[in-house]
C-alpha cells in the first residue's frame, strides 16, 4: 500500500456539536502599537460580531506610543469585548501565553496583530466549529479547543516559530484539519508567514542581537538540526541570495545554551506540521467546508518548498500531488 492510500483510507468521520453554548477567544501578542495594530483588531471584531457567537478578544502588548493613546481610547470604545493586556513583552510567544492563560473561551483563535482580515474568514471558522474533532483546524485564521493547548503545554517564549513550536505538538498528538486559502490579498498576503515563521531576518532593519535571538528561536521551535540549517543555506544560495553559513553556524549552537530546548520527535517539527497540513489538503477534506472550499489556496515560499522537498518522504512521495497543489509557486 503506497502512502496515497493509506491516507485514503484513514477514518475522517464528523461529528457535530450538539449546542452553541460556548465562548470562542480571539487572542493575540504585539510588541508594537501601531495603526496596523488597530486596524487588525477591529477585522477581528468584526468578524467575531459576524460569526454570532460570544466572543472575546484578548491581546497582550507592549506600552503604546503617547501619540496613539486617544485612538486607543476609541478602539477599546469600539470593540466592546476587547481586552488589552499591558506589559513589557519579551516575545510573540509569551505574549500570546499571557493572552490565553487571561481569556476563558472553550475555542482559541490566534490572530496575527499586523494582519487584517477580510470578514470571509468568519465562514471559515464557521465550518471549522461544525466539526467536533480533536484537532487543530488549520487556516490564517486557524482555531483549536481550549483542551488541547493545555495538554500540549501552550505557547512558550519564544520570539519566532512559537506557533509551529505549539502546533507542531498538537499535529503529532491530534492532527490537522486544513483549509489554508486565498482570503488575504495585497500587504497582507506577504505578511501571512508560514504560521508564525518570520523567515530568516537578514535583509532586515535589525540589530543584531535581536536577529540573533529571531533565529535562535526559530532554530528552537523548528528543531532544526545544523544538516538542516546548511541544507537551507545552500537552498538560499541556489535561488540567488547571500549565503549565510557563518549566522546559521552562531546562531544553531547559541540554540544549544537556550534555557528553551527544542521539542524533539522523530522529525524537524516544521515539517511534522507541514506533512500533517499535505495530509489534510490530499485527503481533500476541505471539501467539507462548502462555502470557502473554493478559496483552498497553500502558499509556500520557493525555499521552503525546496527545503521539504528534500527533507520529506512524504513530499517526495506525494510529488505529484504538492505539484498540483503548489503549480504557481514551484
Amino acid at each position: 500500500m503506497d502512502a496515497q492510500e493509506a491516507l485514503l483510507q484513514r477514518d475522517t468521520d464528523i461529528l457535530k456539536p450538539t449546542d452553541y453554548n460556548y465562548v470562542i477567544s480571539f487572542i493575540g501578542a504585539a510588541l508594537e502599537v501601531d495603526n496596523a495594530f488597530m486596524d487588525s483588531i477591529r477585522s477581528i471584531n468584526t468578524i467575531a460580531e459576524e460569526l454570532g457567537r460570544e466572543f472575546e478578544i484578548v491581546v497582550s502588548h507592549r506600552r503604546s506610543p503617547e501619540a496613539i493613546q486617544p485612538a486607543m481610547r476609541e478602539l477599546r470604545k469600539s470593540c466592546p469585548n476587547l481586552v488589552l493586556l499591558e506589559s513589557g513583552l519579551e516575545s510573540f510567544g509569551q505574549g500570546k501565553s499571557i493572552a490565553f492563560n487571561y481569556s476563558s473561551g472553550k475555542f482559541i483563535v490566534p490572530f496575527n496583530t499586523g494582519i487584517t482580515y477580510p470578514i470571509a474568514y468568519s465562514d471559515v471558522l464557521h465550518n471549522f466549529l461544525r466539526f467536533k474533532l480533536k484537532r487543530l483546524y488549520y487556516s490564517e485564521l486557524s482555531l483549536v479547543s481550549r483542551d488541547i493547548i493545555t495538554e500540549v503545554g501552550g505557547w512558550r517564549n519564544l520570539s519566532n516559530g512559537e506557533d509551529i513550536d505549539l502546533f507542531s505538538r498538537i499535529s503529532i498528538n491530534y492532527g490537522v484539519f486544513a483549509c489554508p486559502t486565498d482570503l488575504l490579498t495585497g500587504d497582507d498576503r506577504f505578511k501571512r508567514e508560514i504560521v508564525s515563521i518570520r523567515e530568516f531576518p537578514l535583509g532586515q532593519e535589525l540589530a543584531f542581537g535581536e536577529a540573533y535571538r529571531h533565529l535562535r528561536d526559530l532554530i528552537i521551535s523548528c528543531n532544526h538540526s545544523l544538516k538542516d540549517l546548511m541544507a537551507m543555506n545552500q537552498i538560499l544560495r541556489e535561488i540567488g541570495e547571500n549565503s549565510r553559513y557563518w549566522l546559521f553556524l552562531l546562531t544553531y549552537f547559541g540554540s544549544r545554551f537556550s534555557h528553551i530546548k527544542p521539542v524533539s520527535y522523530n522529525r524537524n517539527n516544521y515539517i511534522i506540521f507541514m506533512e500533517s497540513i499535505l495530509e489534510s489538503i490530499i485527503l481533500k477534506e476541505y471539501l467539507k467546508m462548502a462555502e470557502v472550499s473554493n478559496h483552498m489556496e497553500w502558499n509556500i515560499d520557493r525555499a521552503h518548498i525546496r527545503f521539504l522537498s528534500q527533507k520529506s518522504k512524504l513530499f517526495r512521495e506525494m510529488k505529484d500531488s504538492t505539484q498540483m497543489i503548489l503549480k504557481d509557486q514551484i
